[in-house]
């Protein structure tokens, strides 16, 4: 008889709390349990979606074709404001399909049953492209926001065994080298109008600033003064160049009218200039400096190249930066910060600083993307591999995703150049 009323009981427990319990436990992960007096049947709880997940718009690619579905899923992980999911999940659906040549044409679908509720064309100079520009269609149709995709990167790797440059697609799916001087080649930026790439090396034993037009292959001397000629950055707006030499002394930042004209010196210090940003605007120009003692950013006068120290407050070593290209109150910046570097963002307005990257690798050499939001730099491992990762400012809790494998060799120092 106490047997019958104890399983009366439970039996009676388990009712009452048993829904509570289901509740409770598929608030916070999936979940499998076991119903009491049945162990034969088990219950599925669904999981909690997080406040990531809330942000995000859950897509899938529908019966898109195989062949361009990698590089479809790439492209939407990378940006942050979607997730991929399984079609009975997903808001959305995005089906790609070859409508003529190089072009693509994009149905955006939702409900059940199906509908399609816009219809997307973009074209471009090969299939590849063609999709990346659909991509970028897709995220302005659901953000009314720019997008990267479409863009292009310079960056250097190792993989022959010595530095040298090479472009790829915003994604790296495609990269091809442009030097093969078995050198040491580095800083290279576009010029503005995407032609070309800025970038010094020692080719011609010392280092000189070169330029190198992609559509002609041709390659002009910039500078080749006595003494170090370290860098150079065209203004966004201009034919101005920002460039970074030393002449008889330390490096100081000159200005040049055009490629082709003589710099003048802007600044006139004891102190080690480097890493000229430009704003978006082209009327502001940040470098760093170590007028103080240590390497901080400074924002210098065009007219009389007086040094102005930005407060980012957050470490005694501060280099470099990089504008935002939508927004001219903020910046990216590296920082030494327990034992390594991290990548942070200053706010002009808000006149402090916030950490964008955290771990045990090193974050260095950040770049803005076109759409202000995303960031691509430079990972450096504790055994110095290094290879560029993308990263979602905006989206709390983004994580950041490489860009690609060890087969890419060690990658830094990415420059990025978006067509409008």
């Amino acid at each position: 008889m106490n047997v019958v009323l104890s399983r009366w009981f439970y039996k009676l427990v388990a009712s009452i709390f048993l829904p509570v319990l289901i509740v409770g436990i598929g608030l916070q992960s999936m979940s499998v349990i076991t119903v009491y007096g049945q162990p034969n049947k088990r219950i599925l709880l669904p999981g909690i979606v997080s406040e990531l997940e809330k942000k995000q718009i859950s897509i899938d690619f529908g019966d898109t074709s195989k062949k361009i579905t990698p590089i479809l899923r790439k492209a939407f992980s990378c940006h942050g404001a979607f997730r991929l999911s399984p079609p009975s999940k997903s808001q959305y659906v995005l089906r790609f399909t070859n409508s003529s040549g190089n072009q693509v044409e994009i149905a955006v679908l939702t409900g059940n049953p199906q509908k399609i509720v816009k219809i997307l064309i973009a074209s471009g100079s090969s299939g590849e492209e063609a999709i990346l520009k659909g991509c970028d269609k897709v995220v302005n149709y659901f953000l009314k926001a720019p997008s990267f995709f479409a863009g292009k990167i310079s960056y250097i790797s190792n993989l022959s065994g010595h530095k040298e440059i090479y472009v790829s697609n915003a994604l790296m799916t495609t990269s091809h080298p442009n030097t093969n001087f078995n050198k040491i080649s580095f800083n290279a930026s576009w010029d503005n109008k995407g032609n070309g790439l800025f970038f010094t090396s020692n080719r011609q034993l010392f280092n000189n600033i070169f330029y190198l037009n992609l559509t002609t292959r041709k390659i002009s001397t910039i500078a080749n003064y006595r003494g170090s000629n370290l860098s150079a950055v065209q203004n966004p707006r201009t034919n101005q160049l920002a460039m970074i030499l030393s002449g008889k002394r330390n490096p100081d930042v000159w200005i040049a009218a055009s490629p082709k004209s003589k710099p003048k010196q802007l600044t006139r210090n004891k102190s080690n200039e480097s890493g000229p940003c430009w704003s978006s605007d082209g009327r502001r120009l940040i470098v760093t400096s170590d007028s103080r003692g240590k390497p901080q950013l400074y924002e210098v006068s065009l007219s009389t190249g007086i040094l102005t120290k930005i407060p980012t407050n957050v470490s005694s070593h501060c280099v470099e930066a990089s504008w935002n290209p939508l927004d001219p109150t903020r910046i990216s910046f590296t920082a030494a910060v327990a034992g390594g570097f991290q990548i942070f963002e200053y706010n002009f307005m808000e006149r402090r600083s916030k950490q964008l990257t955290k771990g045990s690798s090193h974050g260095l050499q950040s770049t803005w993307l076109n759409d202000g939001r995303h960031i691509i730099y430079t990972e450096r491992t504790n055994k110095g591999a290094t290879r560029l990762m993308i990263i979602d400012t905006e989206l709390e809790g983004a994580q950041a995703k490489a860009l690609h494998g060890s087969n890419f060799g060690n990658c830094s120092q990415a420059s990025f150049f978006y067509s409008q």
